[in-house]
């Protein structure tokens, strides 16, 4: 027996009906001129044509698709509002004072070992970040305004949290990484991340990185220089590099 498919819910719906059983949208009957009449089983027509007319069955199947669209809602508005809540982030450093110079200490360190292990805090970090990145705001994003980047470090890991905004709206987007130094380069492993507040998989913020792009330009400077040293310890609220110890003879 022919069945005929709705064209907007794809539905397979008796060759009786004109309008789709679910979606009530009008079928294409024209496949059923040129389908050759064949014999049916008188029981099997009838059984067909009741459950065709139950109402209680398609009364349902009504409420069962009204009820998944009323939870996806749901669900999209609750992503939604987690997306543009805006992540506990320290107060932005308002004091003129000059911050740590943490890229000529980095060149320093990669030149001269003696310089011994620099250890900075969060608060210096960012206090350097603000300094640092303040003057590239315009080469950061060309389409949403960049506001700031904040650090915070874990045992073994950190996070990098940036805000931008739109029209005064603010939106943050986090990744966190495991980072260390392999065959001269900065080894990144991804830890997942949030957009906002709403977690984001470690698989999905994969493809993340594109998030993060203007800002790993911008320090790009300071990346090199971390590349010749010996190593980066992250632990909880401070983050410590180790200049690259001399050949022994």
């Amino acid at each position: 027996m022919i069945k005929l498919v709705c064209p907007e819910c794809r539905r397979e719906n008796e060759p009786e009906r004109i309008y789709c059983h679910d979606c009530g949208a009008r079928l294409d009957r024209s496949a059923l001129s040129k389908e050759k009449p064949k014999e049916e089983d008188p029981k099997e027509t009838q059984r067909r044509l009741r459950n065709m007319l139950d109402p209680r069955g398609a009364k349902l199947r009504q409420q069962f698709f009204q009820g998944s669209k009323l939870v996806l809602g749901a669900l999209l508005l609750a992503a939604l509002v987690q997306i543009f809540r805006p992540p506990d982030l320290p107060a932005r450093d308002k004091t003129p004072m000059l911050p740590a110079q943490i890229n000529l200490d980095l060149e320093n360190a990669a030149i001269d070992p003696r310089t011994g292990p620099l250890r900075y805090s969060d608060q210096q970090v960012n206090s350097y970040l603000g300094y640092a990145l303040r003057g590239k705001h315009a080469a950061l994003s060309k389409y949403v305004k960049f506001e700031r980047a904040v650090a915070a470090f874990e045992e073994g890991s950190f996070r990098v949290t940036v805000e931008r905004s739109l029209f005064g709206y603010s939106a943050f987007t986090s990744g966190i990484y495991e980072a260390r130094l392999q065959d001269g380069s900065v080894a990144l492993k991804n830890k997942g991340g949030h957009l906002g507040r709403l977690p984001v998989h470690p698989l999905l913020m994969q493809f993340g990185g594109i998030l993060f792009a203007d800002l790993a330009g911008a320090v790009d400077r300071e990346r090199k220089s971390i590349t010749k040293l010996g190593a980066v310890e992250l632990r909880p609220q401070a983050v410590s590099f180790l200049p690259k110890l001399p050949p022994q003879a």
